[in-house]
């Protein structure tokens, strides 16, 4: 006589394993978000000084006051000699960037945003300036 014998056999997740995998899952859609909203955190509108670090008195201005609005990848910014002068702009992760534009006029910016403050070192041509400029309005 034949007999069938059915069996079968469970295991056993550990205890706590679905609420690992979900606090993983949470944690892929945080980073997630956060790395794709990171581009829009520095947009906005931001004023401060610039101070002369190269360059002759006589075709340099000493010091100034410096407008920039970030929109996007778009840095954009007005001080006594350039007027609206838009360049790429691409921050890393850690707030640094290092841009180059030669069109349109020459300049290149190398600096580091932290928080709401961008400090900046700025040369054109003909001079080399430092900004330091904070954030006055949040994107529009």
């Amino acid at each position: 006589m034949a007999r069938i014998v059915r069996t079968s056999y469970r295991t056993k997740r550990p205890s706590g394993c679905w609420r690992l995998i979900a606090l993983g899952l949470c944690a892929m859609i945080v980073v997630t978000a956060t790395a794709l909203g990171a581009d829009n955190t520095v947009d906005g509108a931001y004023i401060g000084k610039r101070v002369l670090t190269k360059g002759s008195d006589q075709t340099c201005p000493d010091a100034g006051t410096v407008s920039v609005t970030i929109r996007g990848e778009v840095l954009t910014f007005t001080n006594s000699r350039l007027r609206s002068f838009s360049i790429g702009f691409k921050p890393g992760p850690n707030g640094s960037f290092s841009q180059i534009s030669a069109g349109g006029g020459e300049a290149s910016i190398k600096g580091r945003i932290v928080g709401d403050a961008i400090e900046a070192d700025v040369a054109d041509s003909v001079c080399e300036h430092h900004w330091h400029v904070v954030r006055t309005a949040p994107p529009s």
